[in-house]
């Protein structure tokens, strides 16, 4: 049997969470070192939307999306360092998310591909992670994907 806690949260209001769909953070994200247990939030389990909500924080949340979503071909490549604080062998058997800075005009929206949060599905362990890759930093979500 799971155990539920209640949380509350400023843009969504008090929800409940089960402990083991908590994230956590080997070292916090970077700019929030401190916040180290999140959940993730979504309404339907294929969302490519979705936030990053802060167990530690209640005003603290991030838009995150599926970078596959964005570019199908995006193939993260870690540190070994990397791999071994989640406790994995290779990339794949990471999830990959993307931090999202949703703007009013959608087309001035971009995504982070370049340190994009790595989770560990079975561990729940998470770091983000700068990509040994060239992906930009800032990419816009309404790119076409010959830009990179």
């Amino acid at each position: 049997m799971y155990k539920e806690k209640k949380i509350k949260t400023r843009d969504f209001g008090e929800i409940s969470v089960q402990e083991d769909d908590i994230i956590n953070f080997t070292s916090g994200m970077y700019g929030f070192e401190d916040y180290k247990n999140y959940i993730i939030l979504k309404d339907e389990p294929e969302d490519t939307v979705m936030f990053l909500q802060s167990l530690d924080n209640m005003d603290l949340s991030f838009v995150l999306v599926d970078p596959f979503a964005i570019i199908r071909n995006y193939n993260p490549s870690l540190t070994e360092e990397d791999l071994h604080e989640l406790k994995v062998r290779e990339e794949s058997a990471l999830k990959y998310l993307a931090i999202a800075i949703i703007r009013e005009n959608i087309k001035e929206s971009v995504v982070n591909l370049k340190s994009p949060i790595a989770i560990n599905p079975k561990s729940k362990k998470a770091k983000q992670v700068i990509l040994q890759n060239s992906y930009p930093l800032r990419y816009s979500i309404m790119s076409t994907e010959e830009g990179i």
